[in-house]
């Protein structure tokens, strides 16, 4: 079930162009980048757009184009592949599945202070 998920989401088509989509709170924020949670309008999906501001003085485009070709062909089940990318002003978006429970990094600040227990990582992770 979980793999014909997957190869649905692979054959729809997700529009390029900030006007697809309606940006609703920030889920996440990290040194060069925000993260939205967003309505995908033609397709009428919940997803992710992380919104990198190029104009940041610590933003390298070098590192910005290869985390963004990174993330669409990363192919791996415990990591997310983006749906796709664009540019809109002076930001790069990147569309990506919406995870409600947050990221690894949330969980581990939530519920795993002190870091992940061995029998964790063994069974989630492997």
């Amino acid at each position: 079930m979980e793999k014909e998920k997957e190869r649905e989401n692979e054959q729809r088509k997700y529009p390029i162009g900030a006007e697809y989509y309606t940006l609703y709170e920030e889920v996440g924020t990290g040194a060069s980048a925000t993260v939205s949670r967003a309505l995908c309008i033609p397709l009428n999906e919940i997803v992710a757009v992380k919104i990198l501001d190029f104009e940041r003085s610590n933003c390298n485009l070098n590192n910005i184009s290869r985390e963004s070709q990174l993330m669409f062909l990363v192919d791996h089940p415990n990591v997310l592949k983006s749906h796709c990318s664009f540019v809109c002003d002076h930001n790069l978006w990147v569309v990506m599945p919406f995870m409600a429970g947050g990221s690894c990094l949330h969980i581990l600040k939530a519920a795993h202070p002190d870091g992940f227990e061995e029998v964790v990582i063994a069974n989630n992770f492997a």
